[in-house]
């Protein structure tokens, strides 16, 4: 008992010890991070677009896509958009993120959401890998034999997200067992974005795989060799006769990690990753800017980590007196041997003999008072260790749904906001229309009071005046957002 309590008295210590550092990282990478400013190379924004058209300058589209309302939309079949300029800065440092939604047609509730059904994101080498056109779509509206990553998002096997991984040598399958990494989580019934992002930094070696700022993937197992191309990335899916479709909103490009890249706010539960890698301390000697110079462990990482060490530490030193105090027994049952005479009958054989079952007697309690210590020693470890991990996971799991649930908020009330910009300028729109019609139909009329334009004045004070209060609103839940990330 007494030692069940000094053991977790200081695991609790070492656990606020770990808190407390990660709470000063947080701070540091913060504020190391660059202008998060989506790079150049980024889709352009989606609601200034009149016709999917103006993407072709530096993008292609194929087969069935449109532009609907700053969205592009997947509906029938294959199709696809690809970044005709490639990823700069493939073999050092940079960070992409593609959002999207499945919505249902014509307001059903209900998503039958086919196997063939899926949308993927793709990072390939155009060297090593098949024609990106209207007919290579066999592979979820993408190429089935590549050279590169595909981040595919569908309901085979298990609902979420799988990551294969291939050469340009074969035909994958998509599935499960053929994927380097997965996480599932359903996004078959959500009104709310789902946002994907990957990351690569050869300097901190990791190549990590995010979805809404949760951590899916990590290793540092991959590297991307010097002699490899640029990637051509884009993204595609495949809808066939069921009552959704897919929704694109955006992919960002960085030319970097951004504060979002290295800051994981959660665990995706149910994920798996199937590459065994080591986290790796890397200092950063060349950065002027100052980053995070080292790849943080995760609070449940270090955790374990100590909790490894305190029972090693525990057991090393109960094995060391224990052993100890087997060697003195040992060296008393040698000593009693070496003073045994045969044959010529000047000692006592079976004195020795009775001296020699006591110390090995001595010998069996000793191990058997060990084993009930070490017995008790790995219960105590063992009910630590699933009290550890059970209020991890209800404080995981509290996290994500509050984190879940100001995401979710901050987009509606940026959703809400543009849909007013946009009936602002319509209504804008509508009312010079009728002034000039007004003013061409009655050029010779004595001016009146114009009362229908006061009132519309009016009522663009009050929309302007709403829209003021709506970024107040939206300005403090960001400021409350970056808070939230301390926990």
């Amino acid at each position: 008992m007494l030692f069940r309590n000094v053991f977790s008295s200081a695991a609790i210590f070492f656990i606020a010890q770990h808190i407390n550092a990660d709470i000063i990282d947080h701070k540091k990478d913060n504020q190391a991070s660059p202008a998060d400013t989506p790079g150049h190379m980024s889709l352009p924004g989606l609601f200034e677009l009149e016709s999917i058209d103006e993407l072709k300058l530096n993008w292609e589209t194929y087969n069935g896509i449109r532009l609907d309302t700053g969205r592009l939309l997947f509906e029938n079949g294959p199709g696809s958009v690809w970044s005709t300029p490639q990823l700069a800065n493939t073999r050092d440092e940079w960070t992409i993120e593609t959002t999207f939604r499945l919505t249902p047609k014509n307001g059903d509730s209900n998503i039958h959401h086919d196997q063939s059904n899926g949308l993927a994101f793709w990072l390939i080498n155009p060297s090593n890998t098949g024609p990106i056109d209207d007919r290579n779509v066999n592979n979820y509206g993408g190429p089935s034999q590549f050279d590169g990553f595909q981040f595919l998002m569908n309901n085979k096997d298990e609902t979420g997200l799988k990551i294969f991984a291939n050469d340009g040598s074969k035909v994958l399958l998509n599935s499960l067992s053929d994927s380097i990494g997965n996480c599932g989580f359903n996004f078959l019934q959500s009104d709310i974005p789902y946002s994907i992002r990957v990351s690569y930094s050869k300097q901190r070696n990791w190549f990590k795989v995010q979805v809404d700022n949760n951590l899916c993937f990590k290793t540092n197992a991959i590297v991307l060799p010097d002699e490899i191309d640029d990637f051509k990335f884009g993204v595609s899916a495949n809808i066939g006769d069921t009552s959704e479709f897919f929704e694109l909103f955006g992919i960002n490009v960085w030319s970097h990690l951004t504060s979002d890249a290295i800051d994981d706010h959660g665990l995706i539960n149910s994920g798996q990753v199937k590459v065994d890698a080591d986290t790796v301390v890397v200092k950063d000697k060349s950065d002027n800017f100052v980053p995070p110079s080292y790849i943080r462990e995760s609070l449940m990482e270090r955790t374990r980590r100590q909790q490894e060490e305190i029972a090693k530490q525990q057991s090393n030193g109960l094995s060391n007196d224990g052993l100890k105090e087997i060697s003195q027994k040992l060296a008393q049952v040698e000593q009693s041997i070496n003073n045994i005479k045969f044959g010529d009958g000047s000692s006592a054989p079976s004195y020795d003999i009775k001296v020699l079952e006591t110390y090995i007697q001595d010998i069996k309690n000793v191990q058997s008072q060990q084993s009930q210590i070490l017995s008790d020693l790995q219960q105590s470890y063992t009910d630590f260790k699933s009290t550890i991990t059970q209020q991890y996971s209800q404080m995981l799991s509290a996290v994500s749904k509050l984190n879940e649930k100001v995401i979710g908020e901050v987009r509606e009330h940026q959703f809400s906001m543009e849909e007013v910009g946009k009936k602002v300028d319509l209504l804008m729109a509508n009312h010079k229309e009728i002034s000039h019609q007004y003013q061409n139909q009655q050029p010779l009329q004595i001016p009146k009071t114009d009362y229908p334009g006061t009132i519309v004045k009016w009522i663009l004070i009050i929309i302007f005046a709403s829209i003021l209060v709506l970024t107040l609103v939206i300005y403090r839940l960001r400021h409350d957002i970056k808070h939230s990330k301390l926990l």
